[in-house]
Order: C-alpha cells, then structure tokens, then sequence
C-alpha cells in the first residue's frame, strides 16, 4: 500500500449533532450565576464551504442554556434557508463545535441585521418563533451586557456521539 492509499483509508469522523445541550452559566467557583437572557451561539465548522452559525441560545432564570435537538435542526434549516453563499451538509462538517457568549457588539449587529436586511424569519426560524418580533425581543432582553465576554472562554467539544446529550459550564465574569 501507498502512502497515498493510507492517507485515503484514514476514517475522519464527523459531526453527530447531540440530542441535546446545556449549558450552566458559573462563576470562577464553579457556583451557579442565575441570570436569565444570556445569549449563545453554536458554531459548527465546516470542512468546505461556510461554517453553520445557530443561535441564538437564552439562559432561563436560573442561569441554564438548553439546547433540544429540534432547536439545533431548526437552526440548521435556518442556516440552509438564508443560504447566500453555499453550505454544504452539516452531517459533513468537523465534530469540532464551539459555544460561545454572545457580545453586545454581536447582538447589535444581529438587531441591527434583523431590522434592516433579514427582516422576516427564515423556514427554520419559524419553528423556533412566533414573529421576528419575538426573536428581536430575545436580543432586546438579553443580559450579555451584564458579564465580559471577553473573560468568558469559548467551550470547545468534539460532537460525534449519536443520542448523545452534553452539558458545559461558562464560566461568566459579571461587569
């Protein structure tokens, strides 16, 4: 066998989307930060072509992101729906993912955007939300403003279990 033939029958794994996600927002203890309106995003990465941006993810009031399996598909969708420059599968992209807060320079940019050139919601937004109104309020009532993103470490994770259901802490530095 070739070298070129090994490089070829190498398997590379790639992204198994989860069942399910939660997220804890901590302090530097590890102990629970109970802020509701916290936004996240998920980033799913692409081997060729754009990267999947979904989002966005709220904490409840008691500091806790989840994320079910029909919210990650319908982001997908929505990802496949505004598709201006081209995506290929999802079920291709690297399991490599990242999670991460939102700034409050991202949520102007996502309001600003949503007001001004996607101002309708897309099919996989839709199932998701009722109006872009209510979308817009999610990014009007979010308390990113109260934490430094900036001291918030991006979560980083390979997804390639099927059914599988993951759960993270973000360590949050309140302002």
């Amino acid at each position: 066998m070739s070298a070129t033939d090994r490089v070829h029958t190498i398997p590379m794994n790639n992204l198994v989307l989860p069942n399910r996600v939660v997220v804890q927002l901590v302090d530097k203890d590890l102990l629970p930060v109970r802020l509701p309106g916290v936004l996240f995003q998920v980033t799913l990465f692409a081997r060729q072509r754009n990267n999947f941006s979904l989002g966005p993810f709220a904490s409840d009031p008691d500091g806790l992101v989840t994320i079910p399996r029909s919210d990650i598909d319908a982001e997908v969708v929505s990802n496949y729906d505004s598709d201006l420059m081209g995506h290929s599968r999802v079920n291709d992209c690297t399991p490599a993912v990242e999670i991460r807060l939102l700034s409050t320079d991202d949520i102007a940019r996502a309001v600003w955007a949503r007001t001004t050139i996607w101002t309708s919601l897309s099919a996989g937004e839709r199932d998701r939300w009722n109006s872009i109104e209510q979308l817009l309020t999610v990014y009007g009532n979010a308390n990113n403003a109260r934490l430094c993103p900036d001291q918030s470490a991006p979560i980083r994770d390979d997804w390639e279990r099927a059914g599988a259901e993951y759960a993270y802490n973000c360590v949050v530095v309140p302002i």
